[in-house]
Formats: structure tokens, sequence, C-alpha cells
């Protein structure tokens, strides 16, 4: 006879998540194909502040998101972080993620699921911190 033990209730909750619900697959993360003249907009609704002694996670309302707008812009295939002082963004990918990043300790992640694109941008902070935000995001093509 098998028997399978749980070493933590942490595992079982993993397992849990994992297990595709009725038999089903979840989607795949797409590839995020960028054009050379766009420009990429979010909001985010999630802010979370971190620091040695703590980290605080706020869902944000729709006034505090339009203070922390991501923007992006591609120019002849080159990426400007336009809400960063137009930071010149390396392009790079790894696995289901599309990354953008300036120096270590800046970047914005970016999973495409099905016709959503989700981002993470993430700031290392001077006074030895981060701020992380989570959004949504658009891709507006140029005319």
């Amino acid at each position: 006879m098998t028997r399978l033990r749980c070493v933590t209730g942490l595992s079982v909750a993993i397992l849990v998540l994992l297990t595709p619900v009725y038999g089903q697959q979840a989607p795949a993360p797409q590839p995020i194909e960028i054009p050379k003249a766009a420009t990429l907009e979010g909001l985010p609704s999630i802010r979370i502040d971190s620091t040695e002694a703590a980290t605080r996670r706020r869902v944000l309302d729709a006034a505090e998101a339009a203070k922390s707008p991501l923007k992006v812009r591609v120019r002849d295939g080159r990426f400007y972080w336009a809400s960063r002082d137009n930071r010149l963004l390396q392009l790079n990918s790894s696995g289901p993620f599309t990354y953008l990043s300036s120096e270590p300790g800046s970047y914005i992640r970016l999973t495409r699921l099905n016709d959503r694109i989700s981002y993470v941008e993430h700031v290392d902070m001077k006074e030895l911190g981060s701020v992380t935000w989570w959004g949504e995001l658009r891709i507006v093509l140029e005319k």
C-alpha cells in the first residue's frame, strides 16, 4: 500500500492551486509582440511597499492608480521608460515572461493570457526598500 504524506499544509495548498479545475488545463501564457512604434500604457491595481522591517500591500482606487501610471514608448525598436525619466530599457524574454529592464533592481515584467496583458513594475529605492506595482497593460499603436 502506498501512503501519501503531507509535510506541511502549504504543500497541499500548492497542489490544489496547480491542479486544473475539473480536468481542464489552465491557459498558457502567450508571447507578446510589441510593434516598433507604439506606447505601452498601464494603470496599477495593487502597490506593494517593502523594506527590511515590513511589507505593505494595498489595493489602489482609481485616484491612487492614476498617480502611478506606467508608460513605455517604443521608437525605432528601442524602449524608453517614459514614466521613469525616459530611461532606456533592454528587452529580454524568459519562458512565459517578457522583461524590460534598465539598471539592476528596476524592471517591468509582462505576461499575456488570452487578450489580457498584465504587468509588474518593480523599482528598488535608495532608502533600502522597493515598490512593486501590479496592473493591466494596453498597447497603443502610433499612426
